[in-house]
């Protein structure tokens, strides 16, 4: 199994040739309907992750990304039968090592879908796996109050995936590329985290990936020698 990955910087620039195209921007109730588009990134090499964010689609898809040495095609399939702001959603990645340096990516999906969000960027892995207790779920903003009548009265509010987990294993290395992830990134910048990169088991990938802030900037803590350990909360954007 695969250690976690964490994407830190988008490195994309342009999608279909506008930098202001609704899949270029952090908010989820914008989105754009296609097939294929292209990408236009600063220049990206090494191990590298193009992500999608489908707000709606359900069922089974498909996205093939050209302009890579190796894996081409990353398919998901589960569903995402609520809205985005509800708790629907799904995210569709391709993972690459070794990538030589380039500015353009063409993605192509087997189906026409609605995109919210591209990713493209270099992800950071740490030398050693997160360990067990990782925790997923919703923050449902839905608020009740108890009627005259004494009816439970609730008004449905939007529901957000959250996701929790430590980094109790850092290296030497390891300390300073996450510190300067808090620096760089801080409470309004978004990061992609996957727990179980590409994962035989697909829906539990697509249960523990999100696009999202750091709910708090934890601290790093010198655990012992030549070990640190911090602690990672996100909430999707």
């Amino acid at each position: 199994m695969a250690n976690l990955r964490l994407i830190h910087t988008n490195r994309l620039t342009q999608v279909a040739g506008s930098a202001t195209h609704p899949a270029t921007n952090d908010f989820k109730s914008q989105s754009a309907t296609g097939t294929s588009f292209v990408l236009t990134t600063g220049a990206v090499s090494g191990n590298v992750a193009i992500v999608a964010y489908l707000p709606e689609h359900t069922g089974s898809i498909t996205m093939t990304v050209t302009g890579l040495p190796a894996v081409t095609e990353s398919t998901t399939s589960a569903t995402a039968s609520l809205p985005a702001g509800y708790g629907g959603g799904k995210y569709v990645v391709v993972y690459a090592t070794g990538l030589a340096s380039t500015t353009s990516f063409t993605v192509t999906f087997n189906t026409s879908v609605k995109v919210s969000r591209f990713i493209v960027g270099n992800y950071w892995s740490p030398q050693y796996n997160i360990p067990f207790g990782v925790s997923v779920g919703y923050t449902d903003t839905t608020t009740s109050e108890r009627l005259q009548g004494g009816d439970l009265y609730s008004t449905p509010g939007p529901r957000h995936k959250t996701l929790q987990f430590e980094l109790q294993y850092l290296t030497d290395t390891d300390k300073f590329e996450f510190f300067s992830i808090l620096k760089t990134v801080g409470k309004s910048g978004c990061v992609f985290v996957s727990v179980f990169p590409e994962d035989t088991d697909k829906p539990r990938e697509q249960m523990y990936s999100i696009y999202g802030k750091l709910s708090d900037l934890s601290a790093i803590a010198y655990a012992q020698y030549t070990r640190y350990t911090s602690s990672v909360q996100l909430e999707e954007f």
